[in-house]
């Protein structure tokens, strides 16, 4: 053998792939399936330039990385300054603004039906600027925004109108608030634009996303970095995908003895299983947390996490080989009520964490890869915040007073069959055609500038997991593409919800949703 030839050493890091590779079974498949990602670790943010066309997967700092840092090296944790502001609206834009573009309506034609210029056949958009003495009715793209108290104004990057909403029409579902971004039609009427029509963006679905943001751009997990790749993942996904499964709780009072009473059960009912489920708990973790100023506070609130672990120790196998994430909510210990919300406080849950092997303290939100498959974890309730910030209520707006906020707490406590709230829809078509999980003003749901995109739902993930206390369970598939489900309060009927990613028995891959309840 000629040893200078290299191609011929088999080097020690090449065998030791290889046997790896040969001595791997389902347990490491599924190891490695999952993945999660959360504002400790750092999301990428794709960003979409208006000029140049294209897109970019910008690899963000997370938090935790960033902590300490000055302006320049990460802005100093969560917070960013002015341009950070900017950013977050121009992109949320022309974000939207592009896959418009994609629509057949709106692509320009060389050629009409008749065989004219066909230039006319698509819907043109007009910039604000662009109404300069202009007449006639225009369809113009912006976000609406409140410059002057009670005064709205329709923005986009080129400037900035009011706007009269009075007489608009509401041309699709889904609720209108202030930093909704609209298709608007109208006409100027005394330098003020006169909306005659406006309706959501339309929706685009993750396959043609994805097709056109490009594989490695929408890639958030940096797993899947060829075609290739992702035709072996989605193999395994086939051939072990459907041993996956998430047992997911929302509102987990763990001040509440009979809640814990109740969890308890629902570990003693799940530890014979083979794999064991991954579970998803999600705050608030206490109907009612200690003030700062309370004697022992802390020590009360550790005491909580304490419990928790204690009754996972129970069941040995679910304590060494159970998987758990835990997403806050609004309420519970961290840093101010803002969104994206850090992860609960490492001090609070030091005890859970030695005593259970596979707990991680996720933000809100985070987002979670299950071989191919995204989904988004979020504890926040989007039905109440959407109608609170209502400008043009959803059609068919007589619903809402039947469906009032005391009618559904109300029904909650009589403990009657799911009823879907009519609302529902409405929230998540606003949800998915924006492409964020809650498109409302900074006044009512404060957000970390800098770390908007953890709240963006484009490309559209494959399913929303969202923790709603403002409604009862549900789960409903948006235009046949994203599951959007919501698992209802533990405390109030120690219900949850078992999401099964893959289900090959309809004989495709499909998603299945089943609503349980503990006795």
């Amino acid at each position: 053998m000629d040893s200078s030839n290299n191609t011929l050493v088999v080097s020690l890091n090449l065998m030791q792939e290889v046997v790896a590779n040969m001595s791997r079974d389902s347990k490491d498949v599924m190891e490695e399936a999952m993945q999660l990602l959360d504002l400790e670790s750092g999301v990428p943010k794709l960003e979409y330039d208006l000029m140049k066309r294209r897109f970019t997967l910008v690899q963000s700092q997370g938090q935790g990385q960033s902590q300490g840092q000055g302006k320049g090296q990460g802005h100093g944790g969560c917070f960013g300054d002015a341009d950070d502001k900017v950013d977050m609206l121009l992109q949320r834009y022309a974000l939207i603004h592009q896959r418009l573009m994609r629509q057949e309506d709106f692509k320009p034609r060389l050629v009409s039906a008749n065989g004219g210029d066909g230039a006319g056949d698509a819907v043109k958009i007009t910039p604000i600027e662009g109404l300069l003495g202009s007449t006639g009715e225009k369809i113009l793209l912006g976000i609406i925004v409140q410059v002057e108290e009670g005064r709205y104004y329709l923005e986009d990057p080129t400037a900035q109108i009011p706007i009269d909403l009075s007489m608009g029409e509401f041309l699709s579902d889904g609720f209108i608030t202030e930093h909704s971004i609209c298709l608007v039609e109208g006409e100027m009427v005394d330098g003020v634009l006169a909306v005659k029509r406006i309706g959501q963006p339309i929706y685009e679905p993750r396959k043609d996303a994805i097709d056109a943001i490009g594989l490695q751009n929408s890639d958030f997990f940096g797993a899947i970095p060829t075609l290739s790749e992702l035709a072996k993942l989605r193999e395994e996904e086939v051939n072990h995908g459907q041993e996956g499964m998430f047992v997911i709780l929302s509102d987990v009072h763990l001040d509440d003895a009979k809640v814990l009473e109740k969890l308890e059960r629902l570990f003693q009912g799940f530890q014979d299983w083979v794999p064991l489920p991954v579970f998803v708990f999600m705050g608030d973790f206490a109907s009612r947390y200690p003030s700062a100023v309370e004697e022992n506070a802390n020590a009360t609130i550790m005491g909580y996490f304490d419990d928790l672990a204690n009754i996972i120790c129970k069941f040995p196998k679910v304590a060494e080989e159970g998987k758990f994430i835990l997403v806050p909510g609004q309420n519970d210990p961290g840093i101010g009520n803002i969104l994206p919300r850090p992860q609960i406080p490492n001090f609070f849950t030091a005890g859970l964490r030695s005593k259970v092997k596979h707990v991680h303290m996720a933000s809100n939100p985070c987002r979670l890869r299950y071989f191919s498959k995204e989904f988004v974890l979020s504890r926040l309730d989007v039905l109440s915040n959407l109608r609170r910030d209502c400008l043009v209520p959803p059609r068919n707006d007589a619903e809402m007073e039947e469906h009032d906020d005391h009618a559904m707490e109300e029904k909650k406590k009589e403990d009657k069959a799911d009823e879907l709230n009519p609302l529902v829809p409405h929230a998540i078509k606003t949800m998915l055609d924006q492409g964020h999980l809650c498109p409302v003003p900074p006044s009512s749901l404060p957000i970390y500038w800098k770390y908007d995109h953890l709240l963006r739902l484009y490309p559209p993930p494959d399913a929303v997991i969202l923790g709603d206390k403002s409604t009862a369970r549900y789960y409903e598939t948006y235009m046949d593409d994203c599951d959007v489900m919501n698992p209802g309060s533990f405390y109030t009927d120690y219900g949850f919800l078992v999401f099964r990613p893959v289900d090959m028995e309809s004989g495709e891959m499909r998603s299945d949703v089943q609503f349980s309840q503990i006795d």
